[in-house]
């Protein structure tokens, strides 16, 4: 899989950006896609609240802080990064076909208004009430059918692209040589780590 392709949203305060990523990312993952968030402010906010025990770790000098619970796992790293620098460790968590920006400001990336202002560096469109139309937009520019990854492979951090044809082949060879394994019976899903 390659890597994902991204836009971005941008607009005024309440000129309804995040309800429109959250129509867009229900839209596309019912179709297939696998999808990736990211909301980014101007503020200079953070998640992490004073006092608490992340908190206090970031304090003590950690750069990275993860907090694991039953229900899910927070990265808060400690340092601003750029838009590449976020999606290049997104896609070290896995395959994603798009990754949505809530608040996009880089140049480079696609981009979608919200409401009146001034335009941003490659505005593609100005959003008008029509999800579908920007969903059509978005699919147009992705040009690849939405279809779940059977094989992800990241080597030294960055994801190798496959075709289909080698990934048939890497897929079958690995399903056959753990299938014939004592103990394995059905296999819906295979993790492996390797490190030299």
């Amino acid at each position: 899989m390659s890597t994902p392709a991204v836009f971005g949203v941008y607009g005024f305060s309440d000129t309804g950006k995040t309800t429109l990523m959250v129509r867009l990312v229900s839209e596309l993952t019912k179709e297939g896609y696998q999808v990736a968030t990211v909301k980014q402010t101007k503020k200079s906010i953070s998640m992490d609240t004073a006092n608490k025990d992340t908190w206090r770790h970031h304090q003590a000098g950690a750069d990275l802080v993860v907090f694991s619970s039953g229900c899910e796992t927070d990265f808060l790293w400690n340092d601003a990064l750029t838009t590449s620098e976020i999606i290049k460790r997104i896609m070290g968590f896995g395959c994603y076909t798009i990754v949505l920006i809530e608040g996009a400001d880089d140049p480079s990336i696609p981009k979608i208004q919200l409401g009146a202002g001034k335009k941003r560096s490659n505005t593609i469109t100005s959003y008008k009430g029509d999800v579908n139309e920007i969903l059509a937009l978005i699919k147009k520019e992705l040009k690849i059918k939405p279809s779940k990854p059977h094989l992800c492979i990241t080597v030294n951090g960055k994801n190798v692209p496959l075709t289909e044809f080698p990934e048939q082949i890497i897929t079958n060879t690995i399903i056959g040589m753990l299938g014939s394994l004592k103990g394995i019976q059905h296999i819906d899903e295979i993790t492996i780590q390797l490190k030299r």
